[in-house]
């Protein structure tokens, strides 16, 4: 039987981690200072340390997945951002702009866009395709001997 935790990608597990020390840390000063802890604006109470649920998307975006897709998708209105169309949610992906294998930022809104399904696997397939003449380009491998044309998973989704 495999642990799930040993399945989860280390970087998953730290800005997860960071949540409770920083994220914590950040919405304490907040809820005292009677400031939005995203957008500094004004706040009526210390209940909580958001003005609204879009900044509590962007605020736990930094932390979580979940939130900065859902962030990502009411930021870009539900629109492709490569054909411009509105779509309903479920024809909708969260991408990153820069991939995380090209040393992309995970979880920075700035580094997603919502695409639609068809032009996210175009998006990929260029990267990949350009991944795959990078490999062949490149005279000495750190594998060894390999096939010109071919790729390493492990090469270009670093763990």
């Amino acid at each position: 039987m495999v642990s799930l935790r040993s399945t989860r990608p280390s970087r998953l597990i730290r800005d997860s981690a960071r949540w409770f020390s920083e994220g914590t840390r950040l919405k304490r000063e907040a809820r005292l200072a009677r400031r939005c802890v995203a957008c500094h604006a004004t706040l009526e109470s210390r209940r909580t340390p958001y003005c609204s649920r879009l900044c509590q998307w962007r605020f736990q975006g930094g932390y979580f997945w979940d939130a900065a897709r859902t962030y990502a998708f009411h930021r870009d209105r539900f629109t492709c951002q490569a054909c411009h169309r509105r779509y309903r949610r479920p024809q909708l992906e969260v991408d990153h702009i820069v991939e995380i294998a090209r040393g992309g930022a995970p979880l920075d809104p700035a580094n997603l866009q919502t695409l639609c399904h068809r032009c996210h696997r175009e998006k990929t397939r260029a990267f990949l395709r350009g991944r795959r003449g990078e490999a062949g380009a490149s005279s000495g491998t750190a594998h060894g001997a390999r096939a010109v044309g071919t790729f390493d998973v492990a090469e270009w989704f670093p763990a």
